[in-house]
């Protein structure tokens, strides 16, 4: 199946028609749903929040606009934000679906520079960490696309930059490998999310992010699959 879609990904024309009925069709399950997300992500979130009409987050590792999308419907009940996603087709899904958000071309690492990207078939699998690019293929989970440079910046430029005095409601990150050393290099003195979603796909990934949630003050709210997510605990539950 990889080996024909890769053919299929290969022929523009024949990846155009495939693409467009694909997301038609995720479009129209995720809103029978009532969720885009993968486990019920958005929406645990959206009535964590009480289902209110505005907010502001930040989705690192963001992928397509709406399939398996932590924070698409939080735009559709008129929330707001920033996406993180360095896939040029993808970057341009998302200009097309979510006009309002900001749209930073970019990948989210320890330190800023340009690194190697690898751009995987499935996209959701894509990684700057070889590592989990090589186990991925190994275990047959994926197949390598492509690989090219793109620019990184750290979770706090990240904020500063593209957040800057804005309250972050709610953070979702993605970074297939690198989320707890991510997540645990960041200082929330400067910038507190009130909610934050994170992949923890191993244990030892799991207890170390944890532990260093504790250590931040923020309490575990739940685990949606592979995810957990998490509460600054000096915050109040919010209002509509």
């Amino acid at each position: 199946m990889n080996r024909a879609i890769r053919t299929v990904r290969n022929n523009e024309i024949l990846y155009s028609a495939y693409r467009s009925a694909r997301d038609a069709y995720s479009y129209r399950a995720g809103q029978r749903r009532g969720s885009f997300s993968q486990h019920g992500e958005d929406h645990f979130i959206l009535e964590h929040f009480m289902r209110k009409r505005s907010g502001f987050y930040v989705d690192v590792g963001a992928s397509h606009p709406y399939r398996l999308s932590n924070t698409y419907l939080l735009y559709e009940n008129g929330w707001r934000g920033v996406t993180v996603e360095p896939i040029p087709l993808l970057g341009r899904l998302h200009r097309k679906w979510r006009p309002e958000d900001i749209l930073v071309p970019k990948a989210v690492g320890l330190a800023a520079g340009c690194l190697e990207f690898k751009e995987m078939l499935p996209s959701v699998l894509s990684t700057l960490d070889t590592e989990t690019a090589q186990a991925y293929i190994a275990d047959g989970k994926a197949q390598l696309l492509r690989t090219y440079n793109i620019d990184v910046i750290t979770l706090s430029q990240l904020f500063r930059e593209y957040a800057g005095q804005q309250r972050v409601d709610f953070l979702s990150i993605d970074m297939e490998g690198l989320d707890a050393a991510i997540i645990t290099s960041c200082d929330f003195n400067e910038v507190r999310p009130s909610v934050i979603c994170i992949e923890a796909n191993e244990q030892i990934d799991r207890a170390r992010m944890l532990d260093y949630f504790e250590t931040q003050k923020y309490n575990l709210l739940t685990e949606l699959g592979c995810n957990l997510i998490v509460e600054d605990a000096g915050c109040a539950r919010p209002g509509i």
